[in-house]
């Protein structure tokens, strides 16, 4: 990366204050932020930043943990380390390669208050660290380029060894005549057996005419793709084969090459994918019927009880049922298809809230919705995804002879492209953190297991990610990243308008 571009620095603290006081002290350079663990990680493995800032008030986990997983990978990534009172002593810091130890109070506190020298410290600091960081890799890059430059050819060959697929170079009259050492190990024959063999003659004597077909084709079209059975010590393996014809400096064909890749596995699972999706349709189409008649049952007398002594009760009642319905039918759809069609608006993330809160029984614990933001979701399946958290939040939040009743709350925050549900119950253990989001786990001997992963499902078939933690009343938070939200004129931007087929459970 050139010098002259402006350097790229992560700024990873549960506390919004430090990221405004880096941008401030680097004015210049691109200064990302990540408000949790999960999202510092993920900003480490999508992008290249000259220096990483890390702060302690995360509310996912320990931030050491993070500096050992840097270190781990042998990365030189430069960090400054914003310790509070408490945290960990200097000696294991220094051990993990601290590059600079700066109190927090003395660098945000008064910088936050306006005072110039703690701003001007951390910003001399950082780009500092920085820019000695981008001098010694442009180095190692300009020295890695030479040594490539010179060993290019041995590098090509055993590069090609080292490939879990066959590479194979047939000339224009179908003769082996090149290939690497995994058609060797596949076959268990020499090199002097394999030069000049016919492509077909490696494989199961029934795809031989398939195998002779890909080879006329490549060389009359200039590609092909043809699968075949080879027999092997370990059994017989299926095989893709491609080719790409080759020719000479004069125009004329010279012969062709391609990859042989295993797909024995990967057919399998092909599969017995194929014959779960075939069960789950003959599940949904029997649970959507036998559902399906006494829910109508249900609603046709409630029709005609509200038409002789209607109330806000069986409104409640109505709206569940037809509730119910559209999830018969979503769930059927998506088992046709094998997939579920999520559909993107502009949605009030307090209208959607409050519907799902109806129909939820939330006993005497209340809603509360800090947010007039307009987000880009499918308003059925988000709806779905409050209404698990919600339910979840009233199950598991108010246990153990809670006195009070419990609150749950919703937030937004566009600027960190997060949607938020915590609630001030009794919280989640730290041991099961880890699997609430499993198919099947639950704590409770009356639950199914299902709640929180379709909520993971609804969130991946929206491009978001999700993750659990403490929130500060010392209940559950449940965070969604990723969330796109609209523009003050509703328009959509590019990456969440139409459609998207995504799983949903």
């Amino acid at each position: 990366m050139p010098l002259d571009t402006p350097i790229r620095v992560l700024s990873a603290d549960g506390d919004r204050a430090t990221s405004r006081v880096v941008q401030r002290a680097v004015s210049d350079a691109v200064v990302d932020s990540a408000a949790t663990l999960a999202a510092a990680r993920r900003a480490l493995d999508g992008d290249s930043y000259d220096c990483l800032v890390l702060g302690s008030g995360f509310s996912d986990g320990d931030p050491v943990s993070l500096l050992r997983e840097i270190r781990n990978t042998d990365c030189d990534l430069p960090v400054v380390f914003l310790a509070s009172d408490a945290d960990h002593s200097v000696t294991e810091l220094v051990d993990l390669g601290i590059d600079a130890y700066l109190a927090r109070e003395e660098c945000i506190g008064k910088a936050e208050r306006d005072a110039a020298d703690a701003t001007d410290a951390l910003g001399s600091r950082i780009q500092h660290l920085a820019c000695e960081h981008r001098k010694a890799r442009a180095a190692r890059d300009t020295a890695d380029r030479g040594a490539f430059s010179a060993d290019a050819g041995w590098f090509i060959e055993d590069a090609l060894d080292a490939l879990d697929d066959v590479f194979y170079v047939y000339d224009r009259e179908g003769r082996l005549v090149s290939w690497n050492e995994r058609l060797s190990d596949l076959t268990g024959l020499s090199d002097a057996e394999l030069t000049g063999m016919s492509a077909d003659a490696f494989f199961h004597e029934a795809d031989h005419p398939a195998v002779k077909r890909a080879v006329e084709e490549v060389i009359r079209t200039g590609t092909t793709v043809v699968e075949a059975r080879l027999p092997t010590d370990d059994g017989t393996l299926l095989f893709q084969l491609t080719g790409r014809r080759l020719t000479g400096p004069d125009g004329e064909v010279v012969g062709f090459c391609g990859v042989g890749r295993d797909i024995t596995t990967r057919r399998k699972h092909e599969e017995q994918l194929a014959q779960q999706n075939e069960r789950l349709g003959e599940f949904a189409r029997v649970l959507s019927h036998d559902l399906r008649n006494p829910l109508s049952v249900a609603i046709g007398f409630l029709d005609l009880e509200r038409q002789a002594n209607d109330s806000a009760n069986l409104e409640r009642v109505a709206t569940s049922l037809t509730r119910i319905d559209d999830i018969v039918t979503d769930v059927l759809t998506a088992a046709r298809r094998g997939t579920a069609v999520v559909e993107f608006t502009p949605v009030s993330v307090e209208a959607v809230a409050r519907r799902a809160w109806d129909t939820v029984e939330t006993d005497d614990a209340t809603l509360v919705v800090e947010s007039t933001a307009t987000v880009h979701a499918d308003p059925g399946r988000l709806q779905r995804l409050f209404e698990n958290l919600f339910r979840n939040a009233v199950e598991h939040g108010s246990a153990d002879g809670r006195a009070s009743p419990l609150t749950v709350r919703v937030t937004a925050s566009p600027a960190d492209k997060t949607v938020a549900v915590e609630d001030d119950g009794t919280g989640i253990d730290a041991a099961d953190a880890a699997r609430v989001f499993e198919r099947g786990f639950t704590t409770s001997a009356e639950g199914t297991g299902f709640g929180l992963d379709i909520v993971r499902s609804l969130a991946e078939a929206h491009g978001w990610s999700v993750s659990v933690g403490a929130a500060a009343t010392g209940g559950a938070r449940f965070e969604f990243d990723g969330v796109e939200f609209a523009d003050e004129d509703h328009r959509c931007p590019a990456s969440a308008a139409g459609k998207r087929a995504s799983n949903d459970s």
